[in-house]
C-alpha cells in the first residue's frame, strides 16, 4: 500500500467548496421551500419583474418559486422575449458577483429595460455591476443554515 498525500486545500478553493456545499443544502428538500419564499417576496415587491435564474441550484429553486407562487411570478425561459422586460436574476450562493453582471450584461444586450438582483449568500453581491438593485434574501430559517448563510 503506498502512501497518498492529498492537498490541503487553499483558501480560495475552501471558499468555493464551502459555497457549492451551501447551494446544496439550499435545493434540499427542508430548505428549498423558505428559498422559493424569499425569492417570491422579493420579487412581488418588484411588480411585474420575471426571475432568471443564474446556475442549476437557482434553476431548481425557480421550479419551487413557480410553484410555491402558483404562477403568480413569472420564472424565465431562455428563449422568452427579453425586450422590454424587468427581470429579477436569482443565485443562490457565489464567491464573487460575476455571474450576475454576466447575466445582467446578457439580459441588457437582449433589451431588458430593468435588472435586478438577490441571492442567500454572495460575496459582494451589492457591488455588482450592471444592476438596478441587489438584495439579500433573508431566509424563514434559525440555526445553522442562517448563520452560514448570512452575508
Amino acid at each position: 500500500m503506498s502512501d497518498i498525500a492529498f492537498l490541503q486545500p487553499g483558501p480560495l478553493l475552501a471558499g468555493l467548496l464551502e459555497i457549492q456545499e451551501l447551494e446544496a443544502r439550499l435545493v434540499s428538500f427542508e430548505e428549498l421551500e423558505r428559498v422559493a419564499d424569499a425569492a417570491i417576496a422579493h420579487a412581488e415587491g418588484l411588480a411585474g419583474c420575471v426571475v432568471w435564474p443564474i446556475g442549476a441550484a437557482a434553476e431548481r429553486a425557480a421550479a419551487a418559486v413557480t410553484l410555491r407562487s402558483r404562477g403568480r411570478v413569472e420564472v424565465g425561459t431562455w428563449n422568452m422575449r427579453v425586450a422590454g422586460q424587468r427581470f429579477l436574476l436569482l443565485t443562490l450562493a457565489a464567491v464573487s458577483p460575476l455571474e450576475i453582471e454576466l447575466a445582467a450584461e446578457q439580459l441588457r444586450r437582449r433589451g431588458a429595460t430593468e435588472v435586478h438582483a438577490c441571492g442567500v449568500r454572495v460575496a459582494r453581491g451589492e457591488e455588482a455591476r450592471g444592476v438596478d438593485s441587489y438584495r439579500t434574501l433573508a431566509l424563514r430559517s434559525s440555526g445553522e443554515l442562517r448563520a452560514v448563510g448570512a452575508a
